[in-house]
């Protein structure tokens, strides 16, 4: 199996090509300004969902724990496939098709009853951004050279939190008179933007890395799975994924209820939160990134971390809401560094032929996001939120 692609030697033709478009294949800016556009849509209606569940469906802290965590359980199994998939059968294919389904998914919520309905829901809902982003990701770094690939990834976090600047804001204010009728309009966008990506992707096909070979559609699945095995870096880096993400969970999980039963301002200081972790992100990482190129990942990776730790020790010694804004200050000054050096870590390992594998695999660090929720709600419910908070920092 291997992919046709020029995309790590750009000839000079190729490059003033897309001169216009400053250096970068117009598929890369496509794919960053619909993920600016597709987070904003889901950033207006997921982070509330917790609430939802807590207060109108009345359930438990785990029961909700455990629903919000399936999402990284099936996106963190899911994206491995996917990535071999994209691998196999083309990027092309495997973002269609998952994009479909996800658009199902956010009608599905408004129609949503019980905790089985959106239990399932939420879990379709982390396998379609499982088989999506990874593969999105691999498609951008297939049209790019080597050299502009921190930029693509740093660029494209920012676009992420562009859309949770605007989105929770919009969703603050639309879903204390829409409730769950708000998905509707998360389903309206993402429709709209796979109308686009598809008519996009037909337009630059040719320029899209074609499966070629004859054992192009033949290589066993668990010869994927190896990948993991042989692989130390990458084991590690999964391993280390898994820890980071059960803590950074609790911010979509554990924070929203803690401030709603223990603190009682969940309603005005969560999205203000969520908002200034985006705001920061937009106007701090070009210069993080511009720091990180200068150094080691692995000296960015480790820094990234001692911040996100003391943003979490902020919440467990104070309760007003300065020791709540002073957490988060730290946990975005970690996760503009981690996040963007983590595309390049796993881009620097990464085989050419097996890059949508490689992202794929990285993507089982999110089982994090399964645990952690229900970790997180289990402490929740059994001890004091500042003990908690001190658990999850150290």
């Amino acid at each position: 199996m291997s992919y046709h692609s020029n995309s790590s030697t750009l000839s000079r033709q190729e490059k003033y090509r897309w001169v216009k478009y400053g250096g970068y294949h117009p598929i890369v800016w496509f794919l960053i300004i619909g993920t600016a556009i597709t987070r904003l849509a889901s950033f207006m209606s997921l982070p509330f969902l917790a609430i939802h569940l807590s207060q109108s469906l009345h359930l438990d802290p785990f029961s909700v724990g455990i629903t919000l965590g399936m999402s990284g359980l099936t996106g963190s199994l899911g994206g491995f496939v996917g990535g071999y998939l994209s691998d196999r059968w083309g990027r092309q294919r495997i973002m269609v098709f998952s994009f479909l389904v996800w658009i199902g998914v956010f009608f599905g919520f408004m129609f949503a009853e019980s905790f089985w309905d959106f239990f399932l829901l939420n879990s379709l809902n982390g396998l379609c951004r499982a088989f999506f982003e990874p593969t999105s990701q691999a498609l951008m770094a297939d049209v790019s050279t080597p050299e502009q690939r921190l930029k693509i990834f740093s660029y494209r976090y920012i676009a992420i939190n562009i859309g949770m600047v605007a989105g929770p804001l919009l969703g603050s204010l639309l879903y204390n008179t829409l409730g769950m009728t708000i998905f509707l309009y998360t389903g309206i966008i993402y429709t709209l933007y796979f109308l686009s990506l598809s008519t996009f992707l037909l337009r630059y096909r040719r320029d899209l890395p074609k499966v070629q070979g004859p054992e192009a559609n033949t290589v066993p699945f668990r010869e994927c799975w190896k990948v993991i095995r042989r692989d130390r870096a990458l084991r590690y880096f999964v391993l280390a994924g898994i820890l980071f993400f059960i803590v950074y969970s609790q911010i979509e999980s554990s924070l929203p209820l803690y401030l709603v039963e223990q603190a009682g301002t969940a309603d005005h200081l969560y999205p203000l939160l969520l908002t200034m972790n985006a705001a920061m992100v937009i106007l701090l990482q070009y210069f993080a990134t511009r720091w990180a190129e200068k150094k080691h990942i692995l000296t960015s990776l480790f820094i990234g971390c001692l911040l996100s730790v003391g943003g979490f020790l902020s919440f467990a010694v104070g309760s007003q809401d300065t020791a709540f804004i002073t957490g988060v200050v730290l946990i975005t000054l970690g996760e503009i560094l981690i996040f963007p050096v983590s595309s390049l870590f796993i881009d620097r390992i990464a085989k050419d032929r097996m890059r949508g594998t490689y992202y794929g695999a990285n993507n089982l660090g999110q089982l994090g996001l399964f645990f952690g929720p229900m970790i997180g709600g289990g402490l929740l419910d059994h001890m004091k939120g500042p003990a908690m908070w001190w658990l999850m920092a150290f």
